[in-house]
C-alpha cells in the first residue's frame, strides 16, 4: 500500500460514502472503488462492509486506518515543510510584543518556532501597546500580543486568552501556607507589582481600595523575574498572572520554593494576538499565529476567542 491509498482509505472512513470520498478526493467513484478491491485483494481481508446506504470500516478496517494514522500524519509533516524549503526561504514576520509579556514562554515559543521552521526569520519588536497598534495598521508589524484587544479595521484579533490573577509569595512570608488569600488579607503586606499603566496595576490599586487601604509598593518593574527577585528578597507579595509566575519559577531554580496562592475572588488577565488585515495573509504570517495561538493554549488552557 502506498500513500495515495492510505489517503483513500482515510477519507472513506470519515465520509462513510465511496460518493463523498471520490468528490473530496477528486476522482471517479468507480475508480476509488477498484482502488478499495486492490487494496482488499493484496491484503487478504475486507476493509469495508455497507450498513445502510453507509460504507463502515470492519474490526480490520479500523486497525489499518489505526496504524495509518502516524504515517500519514508524518507524510503531511514532510510535505509541508518541503514546501517551506523553497516558498518561506526569504519569508519575515516582524513580531510586536508587550514588555510584560516578554517571558521566558516568549523566549521558548520563539526558540522552538525558528527550530521548526528555520526558513522564516522572526524580528521581535518590545513596544508599548498603542505603538504595536499602530504599527499594524501601517504595515511594519505582521502580529502583535498585546494585554488589551487591539480595535481598528485594519486589524484582525486572531486569538484571545483569559487567565487569573494570582499571588506569589516566598519562604518566610506570613502566608506562605495559606491556601488562598483576599486583597482584605494582604492589608499589611508589601507589594512588588506592574508598572502603573497596566491593567494588572490598575486592579491591584482598585481591588485595594476597595479593602479600605493604599497598598505600600516597594518595587514596580514590567519585568515579572525581577519582581519575584524583589518579593524573596523583602518578604513581599507579587500579584501577576498565574501562568506567567509558573513558567518565571520553573527556569530560576532559586525560585522554586515560592508559593502560588489564589486569590479571591480572582481578577482576571486577557492576553490579545492580532494581525494585520489583509486581504491574503502570506502563509509565514499564518503559521506563526496558529503555532502562538497552540502554544498560548497549552500554557493558558482558557481560550476566549
Amino acid at each position: 500500500m502506498d500513500i495515495r491509498e492510505l489517503k483513500y482509505l482515510y477519507e472513506i472512513s470519515q465520509c462513510g460514502s465511496m460518493e463523498q470520498a471520490a468528490n473530496r478526493l477528486f476522482i471517479t467513484q468507480p475508480s476509488l472503488t477498484k482502488a478499495v478491491k486492490k487494496m482488499e485483494s493484496e491484503l487478504g481481508f475486507k476493509l469495508f462492509e455497507r450498513v445502510g446506504r453507509r460504507n463502515v470500516l470492519t474490526l480490520a478496517g479500523k486497525d489499518v486506518i489505526n496504524l495509518s494514522r502516524p504515517v500519514l500524519n508524518a507524510y503531511d509533516y514532510f510535505e509541508e515543510n518541503l514546501k517551506s524549503i523553497g516558498s518561506f526561504e526569504r519569508a519575515t514576520v516582524n513580531y510586536g510584543v508587550i514588555p510584560l509579556y516578554q517571558t521566558p514562554f516568549t523566549s521558548n515559543f520563539i526558540y522552538n518556532f525558528r527550530r521548526k521552521y528555520p526558513h522564516i526569520k522572526i524580528n521581535i519588536h518590545e513596544l508599548p501597546e498603542e505603538t504595536i497598534k499602530q504599527l499594524l495598521i501601517t504595515g511594519e508589524l505582521d502580529v502583535g500580543m498585546t494585554e488589551n484587544m487591539l480595535v481598528s479595521p485594519y486589524i484582525i484579533t486572531y486569538s484571545g486568552f483569559e487567565d487569573e490573577v494570582a499571588v506569589a509569595v516566598g519562604e518566610g512570608n506570613e502566608f506562605y501556607d495559606a491556601k488562598q488569600l483576599t486583597f482584605e488579607d494582604l492589608r499589611n503586606s508589601i507589594f512588588n507589582i506592574v508598572t502603573s499603566g497596566h491593567n494588572n496595576y490598575n486592579q491591584i490599586i482598585s481591588n485595594c481600595r476597595k479593602a479600605g487601604y493604599e497598598p505600600e509598593v516597594a518595587y514596580q518593574s514590567s519585568q515579572i523575574g525581577l519582581l519575584l527577585e524583589y518579593t524573596v528578597l523583602n518578604k513581599g507579595v507579587c500579584i501577576f498572572n498565574r501562568c506567567m509566575i509558573y513558567d518565571n519559577l520553573v527556569v530560576r531554580p532559586h525560585l522554586k520554593t515560592m508559593r502560588i496562592i489564589p486569590l479571591v475572588p480572582p481578577p482576571q488577565c486577557f492576553c490579545w494576538v492580532s494581525l494585520r488585515k489583509q486581504t491574503n495573509i502570506p502563509q509565514a504570517i499564518q503559521i506563526f499565529a496558529d503555532e502562538l495561538t497552540d502554544a498560548l493554549t497549552e500554557d493558558v488552557a482558557i481560550r476566549v476567542q
